[in-house]
């Protein structure tokens, strides 16, 4: 507890800092890549930067919510803003009316801000484990490498919940009970993944009142932790006049929890339909190899006696979530993509081990493939991603 005492407590402010500039440096090299071949492609940046989920976050930020649920003929909901939670619109206008930079790049300075706090975060998540600083900086840097890394780089949610994801789980592990409370009170207003780290914290609390620890404070995490859903909930609720009026919005999206149908309908069709019809999709692997390699890892994370269990709960929980939920099928590594830091402790420790030289070809490598895919799944591919 020492250690993780001294790592949180703010006094090894370089690594982190350090770790953020691995972030940033690797997701620019990605970054680049994907605006030149939008480019390319006749598009502007612009174009870019309100594909998807961006542009809905950026409607919200400049109009605000509807009033309304709009309906289709047979009464199901249609698509609407009200399925997005409010602190990334927020945190959007916010810079907008500090810096006056147009509503896209405020949500893209957002979002690297984010990043950038996110990978030190992660960075203190590796050191608290055990792991060396060379270990947190590839983690890192397989972070913002990977596939799906886009959402790291433009008007997403997923940046913002990271940070407050990380940052959570290392003041769960040092015991500050309250700071956990209060993050998960934000990560509530950002993303309704937040489930999974509220179920997290809360467990963790009621551990600890089992085993009679933190004296008052587990009871505050019990009573705190879970306000920031619930004050979601109600305040896009209140936009339409209902309590349920997100749950009902959310329906559009296919986000409904079906235990797994819907995912094993897109598993079955990856597996089968391809080698019948000849369709090949490269996001095809990436959804496969998601849902096996994250199961693989919760299991060689919770065989790990060096992991505190909450991590392996938190990226469990995760994987159930992601599973568990249909939806866009090519959207499910991005869900993961917040989480993905804690898988990434098991290639992290051994390949910084590896030389200098192996590990940037690696990470620049990555770091351009990433770009090419962004571009693929943002301006190329059918389907949100």
């Amino acid at each position: 507890m020492g250690v993780v005492s001294r790592l949180v407590g703010g006094r090894p402010v370089r690594g982190t800092v350090v770790a953020a500039g691995v972030q940033l440096a690797v997701s620019g090299v990605g970054f680049a890549v994907c605006l030149l071949i939008n480019h390319h492609l006749g598009h502007s940046v612009g174009y870019l930067l309100h594909r998807w989920d961006s542009g809905q976050y950026l409607k919200i930020a400049e109009r605000g919510y509807p009033g309304s649920l709009p309906l289709r003929d047979d009464g199901t909901p249609k698509f609407t803003r009200l399925a997005f939670f409010p602190l990334v619109p927020a945190l959007i206008r916010g810079m907008h009316m500090v810096t006056r930079l147009p509503y896209a790049y405020a949500g893209v300075a957002v979002s690297w801000c984010a990043a950038a706090l996110a990978a030190a975060g992660a960075y203190r998540l590796v050191r608290v484990v055990g792991g060396s600083a060379a270990a947190g900086y590839a983690c890192v840097a397989l972070w913002a490498a990977s596939p799906y890394a886009f959402a790291l780089w433009v008007p997403y949610s997923e940046a913002v919940f990271a940070a407050v994801l990380l940052w959570t789980l290392v003041a769960l592990l040092a015991g500050r009970w309250l700071t956990a409370a209060v993050l998960c009170v934000v990560a509530g207003t950002v993303r309704p993944t937040a489930t999974v780290l509220v179920g997290t914290v809360a467990l963790a609390a009621c551990w600890a009142l089992v085993r009679r620890r933190g004296g008052w404070r587990p009871w505050a995490v019990l009573v705190l932790a879970p306000l920031g859903l619930a004050g979601s909930w109600l305040f896009l609720g209140s936009h339409v006049g209902r309590a349920d009026g997100w749950f009902e919005a959310e329906k559009a999206w296919g986000q409904s929890f079906d235990f797994g149908r819907g995912t094993a309908h897109v598993l079955k069709g990856i597996l089968f339909y391809r080698n019948v019809h000849g369709t090949d999709d490269v996001r095809h692997a990436a959804v496969f190899a998601l849902v096996l390699l994250t199961a693989v890892g919760v299991l060689a994370l919770a065989l790990d006696r060096t992991v505190p269990w909450p991590l392996v709960v938190a990226l469990a929980g995760a994987w159930v979530l992601t599973v568990g939920t249909p939806g866009s099928p090519f959207s499910k590594p991005r869900f993961m993509l917040p989480f993905l830091p804690v898988l990434l402790l098991l290639a992290a420790r051994p390949l910084a081990r590896a030389p200098l030289g192996v590990q940037i070809c690696l990470y620049g490598g990555g770091a351009v493939v990433s770009g090419w895919y962004a571009a693929g799944l943002l301006v190329v591919f059918e389907g949100s991603p």
